[in-house]
């Protein structure tokens, strides 16, 4: 038989377990005369004495069944049932057999209660000190809740680091703490914990951490796996402590639904990613809490809220703590709803930080001053907002905000009901679309051959010599028909170079453009040949405050064939006066002029 037990194994394996089960109630065998027994490939609790009804002690029974597999394919199967404990069964470690990789497997799944571990101490239900070891398809319920009772409790004995632990459709019910992990990594997922007060506490070992570089913190704490688990009611799902100077890594938190779930996570963490998880009731904290590392992160396609009023107690959403100074974080396609605080708050300086696509709605329902969408004490340097819908503020401020001023970043492309959208100092090498006295809008007119239009919300007028707009002929709110304009960089050649051109329009709607003046000189463009001229050069009106035309000396005419209809100014050798030339395709022609004006 396989270490990995396949799912038709599985199956004969419980069959043959139910059927130990059913003789061990008809004949009742004594434990010791089992534990004599030749040791099979699975053992039952049945095998061993236990009842699985509820009423009789089974502790000892499965404590047999347990050490029975210490040399052997180290599977415990429990068959339907209630087994009650009523004090800690340890599962000790013992390097170089196979027992360090013990697995106990039930029939209960998320949503069926079928093996069932009835914990009635005030303690650990199952202390596994093995490194490897595995939980499959069982309950652990408490008759209540009680100050220290917990269900399971992962804690290596030798290399301590070394402790991965897998539980997968079990069941938590009325746990001060469900799962208590102490070493390098979990996987934890399609479960149900219910009524605990904390899902899973993750932690680093004090001592006995052998080996180094990614044996010791910060890559010790590399890898966990959490995710498809329904959080029914807990204080916190996902709590990390006695490694707050390192960083716990290596998390893929998803697809995990906290339905009245309160807290997310709270807790260190790095190079790791929280996504497509569903809170319903975020109260008693931030749903999102990340007290150390707070780098490398990515938090998307999230649902994070509370209930509606009067229900509703959110507090924020996403939190970095005074003492993280967040860095390369994207935090996107989010959905922020029914909070009293701040959806993002960063409590210092942060930096590289990208926030997308998210949905800002009923957030700061308590008004308070010091609120923000995204709310930053401290410096926040390059910062990519863009794209978000952010809902108004019932405080009416803006939902940006920072204390230490934006630096290097861009605020663009966000719909948002309150204008301007910073508040705080905003740096020169910063760019915030929809702040006043900068272009809010950037449209392509319809006819083609437009320029990019650009509309200004400012009030007032340009001045010459003024670059207020930059490189920008600016249409703004109070302009009369006229000119209007902008540049756009158009490829001239295969080699890469690129001209920039002037495009302008003399139209009443100024909406076509009828001019351009790039590197080839003034030109109409091809669809809009009436207003100006047409294919075959011939202007109707031009209209110009000054023209200036280049010297020739007579020795340096370009070819006349080259230029016909060119005119050019040239100076007389015989006179010394300056003149002009005309090209009839074959020579230049000088020009008479009149009277000086």
């Amino acid at each position: 038989m396989s270490e990995g037990t396949d799912r038709r194994a599985l199956l004969r394996i419980g069959g043959a377990a139910l059927g130990a089960a059913a003789a061990t109630v008809s004949w009742g065998p004594a434990p010791a005369a089992a534990a004599t027994a030749e040791p099979q490939d699975v053992v039952t609790p049945q095998q061993y004495g236990a009842l699985a009804d509820g009423e009789h002690d089974d502790t000892d029974a499965i404590e047999q069944a347990i050490n029975a597999q210490r040399t052997q394919y180290r599977i415990v199967v429990f068959p339907p049932g209630t087994y009650r404990i009523t004090r800690t069964i340890v599962i000790p470690d013992q390097p170089g057999e196979n027992f360090n990789r013990i697995q106990l497997r039930g029939y209960s799944t998320m949503t069926n209660r079928a093996s069932i571990i009835q914990v009635e101490h005030d303690g650990v239900g199952i202390d596994v000190r093995c490194s490897l070891a595995a939980i499959y398809g069982l309950a652990f319920v408490a008759p209540a809740k009680t100050e220290n009772n917990r269900a399971l409790r992962f804690a290596g004995e030798v290399n301590t680091d070394d402790t991965d632990a897998a539980i997968l459709e079990c069941t938590f019910v009325s746990f001060k703490l469900a799962v208590e992990h102490v070493g390098r990594g979990l996987y934890f997922s399609h479960n149900l914990v219910a009524l605990c007060t904390t899902g899973i506490s993750l932690a680093w070992p004090t001592e006995g951490v052998e080996g180094g570089g990614v044996h010791v913190p910060p890559y010790g704490l590399r890898k966990w796996l959490i995710t498809n688990n329904h959080f029914h009611s807990p204080f916190q799902a996902i709590v990390t402590q006695g490694a707050e100077d390192s960083d716990f890594r290596g998390a893929i938190i998803q697809g995990n639904l906290l339905d009245i779930g309160r807290r997310l996570l709270i807790g260190s963490l790095s190079n790791s990613t929280i996504s497509g998880n569903v809170v319903e009731k975020g109260d008693n904290g931030p749903i999102i809490e990340i007290t150390s590392g707070g780098h490398n992160l990515t938090i998307g396609d999230n649902v994070l809220g509370g209930f509606e009023p009067p229900l509703n107690d959110g507090p924020s959403a996403i939190q970095f703590s005074s003492g993280v100074k967040a860095q390369n974080v994207t935090i996107s396609g989010n959905t922020f709803n029914w909070l009293n605080h701040s959806p993002i708050r960063f409590e210092n300086d942060a930096s590289k930080i990208t926030i997308a696509n998210n949905s800002f709605d009923h957030w700061n329902l308590d008004g308070k001053s010091d609120a923000a969408a995204i709310r930053v004490a401290g410096k926040a340097s390059a910062f990519s907002i863009i794209g978000n819908v952010i809902s108004a503020d019932p405080a009416d401020r803006p939902p940006v905000m920072t204390t230490g001023g934006l630096h290097e970043s861009h605020v663009i492309g966000n719909a948002s009901a309150h204008v301007p959208l910073v508040a705080g100092a905003v740096g020169a090498d910063s760019f915030v679309q929809a702040e006043p006295g900068r272009f809010n809008r950037i449209e392509v007119a319809e006819p083609l051959g437009a320029a990019a239009k650009v509309v200004s919300t400012s009030t007032g007028s340009v001045k010459v010599g003024e670059d207020r707009y930059g490189s920008f002929v600016v249409e703004g709110s109070n302009a009369n028909p006229g000119v209007k304009g902008g540049l756009r960089v158009v490829p001239v050649n295969q080699s890469g170079s690129a001209a920039t051109e002037l495009l302008c329009s003399t139209t009443s709607t100024n909406a076509l453009v009828s001019m351009i003046s790039n590197a080839t000189g003034l030109v109409p463009p091809v669809d809009n040949g009436r207003d100006l001229g047409s294919a075959d050069r011939r202007m109707r009106t031009v209209y110009a405050h000054q023209v200036a035309l280049a010297e020739h000396a007579p020795g340096t005419l370009p070819d006349a064939a080259d230029h016909t209809g060119g005119i050019i100014m040239i100076r007389d050798p015989k006179t010394g006066k300056r003149g002009l030339a005309l090209s009839d395709g074959e020579s230049w022609r000088n020009v008479v002029l009149g009277a000086e004006v």
